[in-house]
């Protein structure tokens, strides 16, 4: 019987409206991903706070054609509804390939508590 495989699991936090910032994550997203191979690890990416800024439909092309690059290869960026509601954001306003959870801040503990590795570029 052969040993099971590790699966890594690395959650990358963006909380500043910083496309810099977001581009590190998505880049260390990528890394991770090289590094240890998209069937080994798991890549979360959470968003809250003036980070969202950052995720909105009208980010720069660079910026919004890498977050639909690694959404492809398989990473997921989570952004914060709490957080959208005080930047009177909507679903509508972001780019697609985002997912939700009511609080940023709940997502980065819960998968803390599950053992997740927790990076904040």
């Amino acid at each position: 019987m052969a040993a099971e495989q590790l699966k890594y699991r690395l959650l990358l936090q963006v909380s500043e409206d910083s496309v810099d910032k977001l581009n590190t994550a998505l880049n260390n997203a990528r890394s991770a991903l090289a590094a240890f191979g998209p069937e080994n690890v798991d890549v979360e990416i959470v968003v809250y706070g003036a980070g969202v800024q950052t995720l909105k439909y009208y980010a720069p092309i660079p910026i919004a054609d890498k977050v639909k690059e690694v959404t492809t290869e398989g990473v997921r960026i989570i952004v914060s509804e709490n957080s959208m509601r005080r930047a009177k954001l909507r679903p509508a306003d972001m780019l697609e390939q985002v997912r939700y959870v009511p609080s940023g801040i709940v997502e980065l503990v819960e998968k803390q508590t599950l053992g997740w590795s927790y990076v904040r570029p």
